[in-house]
């Protein structure tokens, strides 16, 4: 299962979540670059994965998903602006390109945070649209860092859903 959140930039993601940024490339020899630093108790993890002038976009996202198997990380900090510059799309088309490539070659249990800068009504949309497009993808709002705790425009399953189903069969709920 991967589980989708929303953060407004990498830096108020969480220190355990690994970074991910894009980064177009004239030089075709460009590899991916990792970097890591400790800070506080923890130590940040950085991808930068490029994408190489003229190079099949289907062919990058599958690279980038094999690299992502590869270093064996289950939470990644998506820094979604990148994706206008690799696709020349504005945001909410690239992320939702980014995606259709990317969703059916990576299905590792993992969850993915996407900057929003200002806008995360627009990513928040997208993200919702992979939710109810793909069966392996679930949105979850205790990963929105958008929003203060209790007011997540993102819900998980109403609680009050299972003990409507449980009335429905004629049990007494009491909670």
């Amino acid at each position: 299962m991967v589980n989708l959140g929303l953060a407004w930039n990498p830096e108020s993601c969480p220190l355990y979540f690994s970074r991910l940024f894009f980064v177009s490339s004239a030089d075709q020899e460009k590899l991916p670059v990792l970097n890591s630093w400790p800070q506080e108790e923890h130590r940040i993890w950085e991808l930068i994965f490029p994408i190489k002038e003229n190079q099949d976009q289907a062919d990058w996202v599958l690279e980038l998903s094999r690299c992502l198997k590869g270093l064996s990380q289950s939470r990644w900090c998506i820094s979604t602006p990148d994706l206008v510059q690799v696709f020349n799309l504005p945001l909410d088309k690239a992320l939702a390109r980014w995606g259709e490539l990317f969703w059916p070659n990576y299905r590792l249990d993992s969850v993915f945070i996407f900057t929003t800068g200002d806008d995360p009504a627009l990513v928040r949309d997208i993200l919702k649209m992979w939710h109810s497009r793909q069966t392996n993808i679930c949105m979850r709002s205790h990963y929105d860092f958008t929003v203060p705790d209790g007011q997540s425009p993102l819900q998980d399953s109403p609680k009050k859903s299972k003990w409507t189903f449980w009335s429905r069969l004629g049990f007494k709920v009491s909670v």
